[in-house]
């Protein structure tokens, strides 16, 4: 009967008491005490961030960036220029926006009037009349003064930094040739 009473014992008695004691939890101080040093522990670990994130927020203080008029860095330059050609290629273009500057040909130029012209001839040997203002050549150049000279274009772009940049160019007309055909010759 006693080994009867010893399997009834820890067959029932110890679970049920160890189920007790984990549903009740400890009655001592001992798990108040460590509660309460985890506590100061977190508190220290807070007072010691708080400098650090003050040290931070001064260093975010002292220096600010301004993108105004910079490129983004991490943004594709050549696909900066595709987008910029298919916005030129999308508008309408002028006949004498066809061929490069340099492959027209100035044949003649009207001045000493309040509106200028000049012809040019372009590589097809068409004829296209210019005024101030009109465009000439496949980069938007446009024309800016008309003398008995010849002509001034402009082109206007922009650089790889960002900024506009303007390039002069002159279109001189031929001196004539001496064939001895014209009232000229006779001179």
């Amino acid at each position: 009967m006693a080994v009867a009473n010893l399997r009834w014992v820890a067959g029932v008695l110890v679970p049920a008491v160890a189920l007790s004691m984990l549903l009740c939890g400890c009655d001592d101080d001992s798990g108040l005490y460590q509660a309460s040093k985890r506590r100061k522990k977190s508190k220290k670990k807070q007072a010691s961030q708080e400098p650090a994130v003050v040290e931070i927020v001064k260093a975010k203080e002292s220096f600010t960036y301004s993108p105004v008029g910079k490129r983004d860095p991490f943004r594709s330059y050549l696909a900066d220029l595709s987008q910029a050609q298919t916005v030129v290629k999308k508008r309408n273009v002028a006949p004498t926006e066809e061929f490069e500057i340099s492959q027209y040909r100035l044949v003649g130029v009207i001045s000493g009037t309040s509106q200028p012209r000049a012809l040019v001839e372009d590589p097809g040997a068409r004829g296209h009349t210019l005024r101030i203002g009109s465009k000439l050549g496949k980069s938007g150049g446009r024309v800016t003064r008309i003398s008995s000279a010849g002509i001034v274009v402009v082109e206007e772009y922009r650089a790889p930094t960002g900024e506009r940049v303007r390039q002069t160019i002159v279109v001189d007309l031929p001196k004539e040739k001496a064939t001895g055909l014209g009232p000229r010759s006779a001179r």
